[in-house]
């Protein structure tokens, strides 16, 4: 009877020790090195944990964000934080859109349409990137998050999606990472392509078409506004070309303009919007870069100005003063 008592518990012994009931050697411990293992992808071939390893953060892809369109919201305030001293005056928030008086098609005895840039730049054009509310931010957040419709071209027929206008401007690079595991060698490094988004910092121009019209009822020569786009320089073939990012309908971008205050370097006491700033007091300083003509071109791409930035310049300049002579002409003195 004592022999198979004995014989008993060496077989219960051996049996824990060789992992069968939990002990030593359960195939479930997981405190061993993993570094190694080996996993079955789909087609049946096994794979090592240690091979294969990339940088997944970076992609020669866009990720577009899902953003919808959001035409009919109501505007916002576009400045932080919220004006709520009660001075008398009125607030940002209740900005309206003041109208200009109707015009009769039979009152419209002339009418030159022009496209003129902004130079955010220049030293007259330094509330345009304030830093509190630059209205460049604005202009490119209102297109890409849906809000305003953003055109293709200046004809204001065709539109993109939010999602297509996010991704204008934005380019592929090919940049130089290192191989992973060969981080201490430069010569092991390998040349990837990589997805760069664009960024409403390298807006630097803005793009103004208008028109001016002599109102018969009203006696005066007066410009509107008729759409806005930002512009950006894009490199092709080694050359700096400015383009359009697109193109928004100045009717749609009032509202907001109106909701967003501006920095008023003359008072103040004397809030002012980006409506004002653009359709009323115009505070702003630019240069004509085109105007209707037979060929439907810019000046600086004309065959007599393709060469010559500054003659570009004074032909804009011609244009300009050959409206105030018109409108002088008009008056006998």
């Amino acid at each position: 009877m004592k022999k198979v008592l004995m014989l008993m518990t060496v077989s219960f012994l051996s049996l824990n020790v060789f992992g069968q009931w939990g002990g030593w050697g359960d195939g479930d411990d997981d405190s061993g090195d993993d570094s190694s293992t080996e996993t079955t992808t789909e087609d049946g071939s096994e794979s090592s944990g240690s091979e294969g390893m990339e940088d997944e953060s970076i992609s020669s892809e866009l990720t577009v964000p899902t953003i919808g369109t959001h035409y009919d919201d109501a505007p916002d305030p576009r400045y932080e934080p919220t004006q709520t001293v009660d001075d008398g005056r009125p607030l940002m928030e209740d900005g309206v859109v003041v109208t200009p008086p109707f015009l009769r098609e039979a009152d419209v005895k002339f009418k030159r349409r022009i496209w003129r840039r902004i130079d955010v730049r220049q030293k007259l054009n330094k509330a345009f990137t304030w830093p509190r509310n630059p209205v460049i931010k604005n202009i490119y957040e209102l297109a890409v998050q849906g809000k305003v419709k953003a055109y293709l071209n200046d004809s204001l027929a065709t539109y993109y999606t939010p999602e297509d206008a996010w991704q204008r401007g934005s380019y592929t690079d090919v940049i130089e990472i290192p191989t992973p595991g060969y981080e201490d060698d430069p010569t092991m490094n390998v040349f990837k392509e990589v997805a760069i988004p664009f960024v409403w910092e390298d807006i630097k121009q803005i793009e103004l078409m208008e028109d001016w019209i002599f109102d018969y009822k009203h006696s005066e020569l007066r410009p509107r506004i008729i759409a806005v786009a930002p512009i950006y320089t894009r490199q092709i073939g080694g050359l700096s070309i400015d383009q359009a990012l697109f193109w928004l309908d100045m009717k749609d971008l009032r509202p907001w303009l109106a909701k967003s205050e501006v920095y008023n370097r003359y008072n103040d006491a004397a809030r002012i919007s980006w409506d004002d700033v653009f359709n009323h007091y115009r505070l702003f300083d630019s240069y004509i870069v085109k105007t209707t003509d037979w060929d439907d071109q810019y000046i600086a791409n004309k065959s007599e100005f393709r060469q010559d930035g500054l003659a570009a310049l004074l032909e804009g300049e011609k244009i300009k003063n050959d409206l105030f002579m018109f409108e002088h002409d008009l008056w006998e003195y």
